[in-house]
């Protein structure tokens, strides 16, 4: 290219407008062939990892403190009682989370499910442990801290599965 039309299209592109606004909205057509994904898996999965780690650290926690036992104290000459909650209010609201995430976990694929009932059995099998342990030791406060946490991260199981399956709303 010679110097002349080099500055003839220099002049050319500098008369050009700076932007063009599209004739129509082509958003709609680019959307549609978007492919569509679920933004609830991933936080399923970071829930299920997330209390298997809870569950992990608690175990490895009442190992340790099984072999240090906290000094008998005024607390042990009381009998606490290790059963589930009776509390008629407590058992309505759970079984109405249980069954909400019973319902919403089948509508998850089958490894998500499989995995999320994992985790589930890993917490009930850490409480269980630690229920044995806090009846052949009802002083440890640690132990008592740790068997009502499984408490906690049953229901935040549960709890989350129901968060992460629901229908997402556009604002």
């Amino acid at each position: 290219m010679n110097e002349s039309s080099q500055k003839s299209l220099d002049e050319l592109l500098a008369k050009l407008p700076r932007e063009v606004a599209p004739s129509r909205d082509l958003w709609g057509g680019v959307a549609r062939r978007l492919p569509r994904r679920s933004r609830a898996r991933p936080l399923v999965f970071a829930a299920a990892a997330g209390f298997a780690c809870a569950c992990v650290a608690s175990a490895l926690t009442w190992a340790i403190l099984r072999e240090h036992p906290a000094p008998q104290t005024q607390a042990a000459i009381q009998k606490p009682n290790f059963d589930e909650p009776r509390n008629p209010s407590y058992v309505a609201a759970r079984d109405s989370l249980e069954l909400s995430f019973r319902e919403r976990l089948a509508l998850l694929d089958p490894a998500t499910r499989a995995r999320i009932e994992a985790s589930l059995a890993i917490i009930r099998q850490a409480h269980e442990e630690i229920r044995k342990a806090l009846a052949s030791d009802p002083a440890s406060p640690v132990l008592e801290e740790l068997w009502q946490s499984t408490w906690h991260d049953e229901l935040d199981l549960y709890d989350n599965v129901v968060r992460a399956t629901q229908p997402m709303t556009r604002t």
